[in-house]
C-alpha cells in the first residue's frame, strides 16, 4: 500500500502545536504528562511535531510491527547512530544497524544466556552484602543513590571479576562522569553541546582516559595469562564470530561502554522504584516477606532460588510496569509504512514507543495507577496482548542483558528485604523524571531498620 493512495490513507490526529516550534514546548515542559495526555485523548497513533514529524504509538500490534514484524524498516534514532552518537557510545551493539548489528548480537548472545550468567550470581550477592555492611541501623538513606551505586559496583565486578579492586572509587566516578556527560549531550538543546561547558568536557575526557586505561590493562592481563575465567570480559574475549574470528580490543571496549551505562542504570532504577512501591503497600510487602521466609529461611539467595520466588518476580514486573527504567524507545522510518492499525507512516518520520504511556493504558490495564503484582500471574499475562508490556523492548533489539538484569534485581530484593525494612521518610513529593532512564527527581529518602 502506498501512502500516495488517498483512498487508503488513514490520517492520525493530534493536539494543535505552536507555529514553527510544533509540540516541543509542551513536550519539554512535561514529557511524561504530555505524552500520557496525548495517548489518552487521541488513541492508537498520535501525530506530533517534535523537531521531525513524530508519531506516538499506543497500539500493541503497531508496536510489534515496528519492533518485530518489520523491524528492518525502523532504525534507532540519530542521537545514537549518528557520528556524534558513536563518538560517545562507541560502535558496538548499542549503535550498530542492520547486518552489522545482527552479526555482533549473534556473537555476543551466548555470554548472556541464563546458563552463562549463573556464574555472576555469587558476585552480585557478595556486592549486596558488602553494600549492606555500610548501612547503619536507624539512619536515612537516599535509596536511589544507594541502589545505583550498588548496581554500578556489581557491574564493575561482573565485568572484571571479583579480584578487581577500585579502592579509591576512581573508576566508579569516571563511569558516573561519562554517564552524566552523555546524558547532557543527548538531551541538550544547545548547539555544540558536546563542547559546552568546557570544564564538563575536560572532566569527561579525563574520565574516558581512566575507563580506557582500565579496559586496556585488563585485556592485556588476560592476553598475557589466558587461563579460563568466568568474568564477563574473559567471556567476551573468547567469543567468536561464525568465521572463527573474535572481537578487536576496540570492539570489546565499545561494548563495555554500553555495559558501564545501560548495564547498571536500569537495574538501579528498577530497584529504587520497587522499594518505593513496597513501602506504600504493606499488604504486598507482607506477602513478599512470607515468600522469602518460605523459600530462603533467612539464608543468602542463590540463582537456583529465583524460579521459586514467583511473587517476588511479579512485584518486580509490576514495578517496571509503573516505572519502567527505559521509559521510551525512538525509531526512524526508513520507508513509507502502513501500521496494522491502518495509519500511514511516511519515510523519515520519528516514532515514539513509550513504555510509560503504554504500561498505563487503561484499555489494557484496569485501574492502571494501582500497584498490583497479581497482574503478572501466568493466566493474566496470557490474556493480554504481547506488546502492552515491553520494559526491555522486543524483537532483534530486545535488551541482550534482560536475564542478567532480572537476576540481579531479584537477588538484591531478596537479600536486602531479609536484612532490612525500608520505610519512606514522610513529607516527600516523589516525581518521576525522564532522562536516559526514569529516575525520581529529587531522590527518595528512606529510613533503614535492621530486622530482628
Amino acid at each position: 500500500m502506498s501512502i500516495s493512495d488517498d483512498k487508503l490513507r488513514k490520517e492520525p490526529s493530534g493536539p494543535r502545536g505552536y507555529p514553527i516550534l510544533g509540540h516541543i514546548p509542551d513536550f519539554l515542559r512535561d514529557r511524561l504528562g504530555f505524552l500520557s495526555r496525548c495517548g489518552a485523548q487521541y488513541g492508537d497513533v498520535v501525530k506530533l511535531k517534535i523537531v521531525e514529524l513524530t508519531f506516538l504509538l499506543n497500539n500493541p500490534e503497531d508496536i510489534k510491527y515496528v519492533l518485530v514484524t518489520n523491524s528492518d524498516n525502523f532504525d534507532k534514532g540519530p542521537r545514537l547512530t549518528s557520528p556524534q552518537g558513536k563518538r560517545l557510545s562507541g560502535e558496538g551493539l548499542l549503535t550498530s544497524l542492520g547486518a552489522a548489528h545482527l552479526r555482533q548480537r549473534k556473537m555476543m548472545q551466548p555470554v548472556f544466556y541464563r546458563t552463562s550468567i549463573k556464574a555472576f550470581a555469587e558476585t552480585i550477592t557478595c556486592g549486596v552484602e558488602q553494600r549492606l555492611s555500610q548501612w547503619e541501623n536507624g539512619t536515612q538513606i537516599n535509596v536511589g543513590q544507594e541502589m545505583m551505586e550498588l548496581a554500578q559496583g556489581n557491574i564493575i565486578k561482573t565485568v572484571f571479576g571479583r579480584h578487581f579492586d577500585d579502592p579509591s572509587g576512581e573508576l566508579a566516578r569516571a563511569i558516573t562522569t561519562r554517564k552524566k556527560y552523555v546524558e547532557h549531550v543527548q538531551f541538550s538543546l544547545l548547539p555544540f553541546s558536546e563542547y559546552l561547558p568546557p570544564k564538563f568536557r575536560r572532566e569527561y575526557q579525563q574520565a574516558m582516559k581512566r575507563i580506557d586505561e582500565t579496559i586496556t590493562h585488563e585485556i592485556d592481563m588476560r592476553r598475557a595469562a589466558p587461563e579460563s575465567s568466568d568474568d564477563m570480559l574473559s567471556l567476551l574475549m573468547h567469543a567468536k564470530y561464525e568465521d572463527g574470528t573474535g572481537m578487536t580490543d576496540k570492539q570489546i571496549r565499545d561494548e563495555f561502554l554500553t555495559l558501564f551505562s545501560a548495564g547498571y542504570e536500569t537495574i538501579g532504577e528498577a530497584l529504587t522504584w520497587t522499594w518505593f512501591l513496597l513501602s506504600q503497600h504493606p499488604e504486598v510487602e507482607a506477602r513478599f516477606l512470607g515468600e522469602l521466609r518460605e523459600v530462603l529461611g533467612g539464608r543468602v539467595p542463590g540463582v537456583d532460588d529465583l524460579s521459586k520466588l514467583r511473587y517476588t518476580g511479579m512485584i518486580l514486573a509490576e514495578s517496571m510496569r509503573l516505572y519502567p527504567p527505559t521509559w521510551i524507545f525512538i525509531r526512524m522510518a526508513r520507508q513509507d509504512a502502513v501500521l496494522p492499525s491502518g495509519f500511514t507512516i511516511p519515510a523519515g518520520s520519528k516514532l515514539y514507543l513509550c513504555q510509560y504511556v503504554m504500561h498505563r493504558n487503561a484499555r489494557y490495564w484496569p485501574n492502571p495507577e494501582r500497584f498490583d503484582p497479581e497482574r503478572f500471574t501466568e493466566p493474566a499475562k496470557k490474556a493480554r496482548p504481547q506488546f502492552v508490556y515491553f520494559p526491555f523492548g522486543g524483537g532483534i533489539r530486545v535488551c541482550i542483558g534482560e536475564a542478567f538484569a532480572k537476576m540481579e534485581c531479584l537477588l538484591a530484593l531478596a537479600f536486602i528485604a531479609q536484612r532490612f525494612t525500608l520505610t519512606l521518610v514522610p513529607g516527600q513529593v516523589i516525581v518521576p523524571e525522564p532522562h536516559m532512564t526514569l529516575r525520581p527527581k529529587n531522590g527518595i529518602m528512606m529510613r533503614i531498620q535492621q530486622r530482628d
